[in-house]
């Protein structure tokens, strides 16, 4: 039972696995399901394509075989007709200057009175002779004879001439009995054939004319016989060397005279074999010209094969043009996919590339401008955003009472004073008066000597506790107290610094602070001589600080400070990189303010 239960499973295994692959492998992708239907399709329409043209050909090749047949059937008619015409012709001449003349007619020779005594006679060579000369010509004439014999009934002697040397007459043959068994009237010739005439025995068909009185009005006088053998394998090989495609069959009445393949059993009357027939009905003789299909069929094999090739071959060269299109559309429609994953990320990835003016490219173009629309409504919301911020945090340090903070903090650093700890009571003194400074609802505009000094606090605040201190230079060119700038953004500039720079692994760090004027503009440069920035990492601080993007994935505070200045001052305003930095060369950074007085 577990044996059965396990074999049940099988067929429902192989269909999920094989579910299991389609999705994964075609179900999923359109292009590939099309590419499967269209091939399918292709393939349909080229098997009836080739059914049509194979139906077509061979259609077409019957119809030329059974012309070709009917051509080689009524061609072998007019042979045999001119065969036997050329045969009365020569039985005529037997009777040629009969009754007059110097010469004497072959007719005279078969009279009773004129035969000769003996063979080895002088009337014996003449007669030899002289029938040689005659069967020769008569041989020469017929190319289809093999022998032209004459046999003479008053003593029995047959006289005989053969096409190749190696017939001769076969003399076991009962002549006598053969030449006695034809009728004795004016309907002749007589036709047959037979195996047994000549030697080597081989397939002859033979003709035969009596010798008579031709002034008689009684044929049944009959003085000697004229035959001439006919060669039925030349017959056949004339009407087609290819004895195993084509059959022939001459029949004279029902006796057949010749059959090219008498081994063959079928009956070809009740074949769908092509047949053509060509009668001599003076002669009661019926050509059957046969053409096995078999033969037709092995024809149409070669060419269904060369068909079958090119068929196939156009298929597959269709399949790889539409799959090279396809993959062509494809790969636009990845690289449209792989940009929608870009932007899922990050909405201010910058626009894709428009390729060609088809639909594709015109999906692309549209989706672009939404993507633009996008940017610039997170634009919107992030400048808004960054407002709400800001009110928030007015209305945070309004709301917060510092006095609180203020009392803690110097009651912190009396009772440090009273302890006699005057490090920690400085340190204290710093900490109050930088949250007092950050608390205290003031403008957002101070003096860069304000922030200098705040910056400066929060510095040594930061260095607490460290042995490797950071010192910060200022080098200015303008009064510090007369100039004006955004405020809170010089100190996450320094910590920054302190961050990405690693200023604390280095010995001596230091951070340089300079400050000029510069065609109306306040130019605050700072460096550190920390880690040196890569070009890598240059190129992507600098591609995101120039973007439209409001939520860049590194550099955050920068980005922020960048905002709050363009945002305050005007686009022009903000942070920069120098043009062309070498590796050597320390991580500058600029600010730029308008200057006011």
């Amino acid at each position: 039972m577990k044996t059965l239960l396990s074999i049940d499973r099988k067929p429902g295994r192989t269909c999920r696995l094989f579910g299991t692959w389609y999705r994964k492998w075609i179900g999923r992708f359109i292009f590939r399901k099309l590419n499967i239907g269209i091939g399918a399709a292709l393939l349909l329409v080229f098997l009836l394509l080739g059914l049509v043209i194979y139906n077509n050909v061979y259609t077409l090749l019957e119809q030329k075989e059974r012309e070709l047949l009917e051509f080689r059937t009524e061609k072998l008619k007019l042979q045999l007709t001119d065969i036997l015409e050329r045969f009365k012709y020569d039985t005529g001449t037997v009777y040629q200057n009969m009754g007059g003349g110097d010469e004497r007619s072959m007719y005279e020779l078969f009279l009773p009175d004129n035969v000769a005594e003996g063979r080895d006679g002088k009337q014996a060579v003449f007669e030899q002779n002289y029938m040689k000369n005659v069967l020769t010509n008569m041989l020469t004439r017929n190319p289809f004879a093999s022998a032209v014999i004459m046999y003479r009934i008053e003593d029995g002697r047959l006289f005989a001439e053969f096409q190749r040397q190696e017939h001769r007459l076969n003399e076991s043959y009962p002549f006598d009995r053969f030449f006695d068994s034809f009728p004795k009237g004016y309907r002749h010739p007589y036709l047959g054939s037979s195996d047994e005439l000549l030697t080597p025995a081989d397939r002859q068909i033979y003709i035969v004319n009596p010798i008579y009185n031709p002034l008689t009005i009684h044929p049944d006088q009959v003085y000697g016989y004229h035959l001439t053998a006919l060669n039925a394998k030349a017959i056949a090989n004339e009407f087609d060397s290819r004895s195993s495609a084509y059959r022939l069959i001459i029949k004279q009445d029902d006796a057949v005279l010749l059959d090219s393949r008498p081994d063959e059993t079928s009956d070809w009357q009740a074949s769908d074999d092509l047949v053509a027939r060509a009668s001599m009905d003076r002669y009661r003789i019926e050509i059957v010209g046969i053409s096995y299909k078999s033969n037709l069929q092995s024809k149409l094999a070669d060419i269904t094969l060369r068909i079958s090739l090119i068929l196939g071959a156009c298929w597959i060269i269709c399949v790889a043009v539409v799959h090279l299109i396809q993959r062509f559309v494809v790969g636009r429609f990845n690289q449209m996919s792989a940009h929608f994953k870009k932007v899922q990320r990050n909405p201010f990835t910058p626009l894709m590339p428009v390729r060609g003016e088809d639909e594709i490219g015109d999906l692309m173009a549209r989706f672009n401008r939404m993507a633009q629309e996008l940017q610039n409504h997170i634009n919107q919301v992030y400048v808004s955003e960054i407002r709400k911020r800001n009110a928030e945090f007015i209305a945070l340090k309004t709301q917060i009472h510092p006095h609180f903070l203020y009392n803690t903090l110097e009651s912190l650093r009396m009772q440090a004073v009273i302890s006699e700890q005057p490090y920690i009571a400085e340190k204290l003194h710093l900490l109050g008066r930088l949250y007092r400074w950050m608390l205290q609802p003031t403008d957002e505009l101070i003096s860069v000597q304000e922030e200098l000094a705040n910056t400066r606090d929060y510095l040594e605040l930061l260095m607490l506790g460290k042995s490797n201190r950071i010192e910060l230079r200022v080098d200015a060119e303008v009064n510090l107290e007369n100039c004006f700038m955004l405020k809170f953004t010089l100190q996450p500039i320094v910590e920054n610094a302190i961050q990405h720079g690693r200023l604390e692994e280095y010995e001596d760090p230091v951070i340089r602070v300079d400050i000029r004027k510069e065609d109306g503009l306040l130019l605050i440069q700072i460096q550190n001589n920390g880690r040196t920035m890569t070009e890598d990492e240059r190129e992507r601080l600098l591609s995101q600080l120039q973007d439209s993007n409001a939520f860049p994935g590194q550099h955050l505070g920068l980005k922020n400070i960048h905002e709050r200045i363009k945002h305050f001052y005007g686009v022009q305003y903000g942070l920069s990189l120098p043009a062309s930095p070498s590796d050597s060369e320390p991580f500058r950074l600029f600010m730029t303010f308008p200057y006011k007085r």
